[in-house]
């Protein structure tokens, strides 16, 4: 087997072998808003909370990045309203003025995760928030004292967990980490790359002394 096709196999191992383990921790991200006032009426300014939350239940582990809440019409072009870190950790806030009464999709740009649809604001009116996925456990060690995202709550000993949410189909099939066939999918894909390098390699270097 020739350098260039060796080369070739290495990449799409190492590829597969960085990819298994977010497949494995399920590498998705949820945003929950603070209380918004009710009702929502266009053109007025409003200061919103969200957190932004790795699992639905605990800070990103790594730097997340720029978040933003966006607001989508049935026609025309998105408006995005782009937010700031807060003092308490995967909490962000913007002010939003949204421009005009109708029925908006309100979403979350969560830096190095995958977009998360929250909800639709009808204006004016309240926003109708979207069934989350279920929260993984969050551990006993949280960050939060006092304020704290809407779907956790302190227990007797001070420590944080995530209320159980029970997930629509659909959000669930989005936001859920990788079934158990996925990862022995990527695991068979892993080995059969691994030997076809392993036999590439061997059949080159024989060549190659035999020349």
């Amino acid at each position: 087997m020739k350098p260039r096709i060796v080369s070739l196999f290495a990449a799409v191992l190492v590829a597969m072998l960085v990819s298994a383990p977010g497949a494995v921790a399920g590498n998705w991200a949820t945003t929950y808003l603070d209380p918004l006032p009710d009702p929502v009426q266009a053109g007025q300014p409003y200061t919103v909370g969200y957190w932004v939350l790795q699992h639905g239940s605990h800070p990103s582990y790594g730097e997340l990045g720029p978040t933003a809440l966006v607001f989508t019409p049935a026609e025309g072009d998105p408006v995005v309203f782009p937010g700031v870190a807060l003092r308490e950790p995967a909490h962000y806030a913007t002010a939003i003025a949204v421009p005009h009464d109708g029925s908006w999709r309100v979403s979350a740009r969560q830096g190095g995760f995958a977009d998360y649809e929250i909800g639709t604001l009808t204006l004016p009116g309240r926003l109708v928030v979207s069934p989350p996925p279920a929260p993984m456990a969050a551990g006993e060690n949280q960050p939060w004292g006092a304020i704290r995202p809407p779907a956790i709550a302190l227990n007797g000993g001070g420590a944080v967990q995530a209320q159980p949410v029970v997930p629509s189909g659909a959000a669930a099939a989005a936001e859920s980490p990788a079934s158990l066939g996925t990862v022995l999918a990527v695991a068979g894909l892993v080995v059969v790359a691994g030997v076809a390098l392993l036999v590439g390699g061997r059949r080159w270097r024989r060549g190659a002394r035999e020349r």
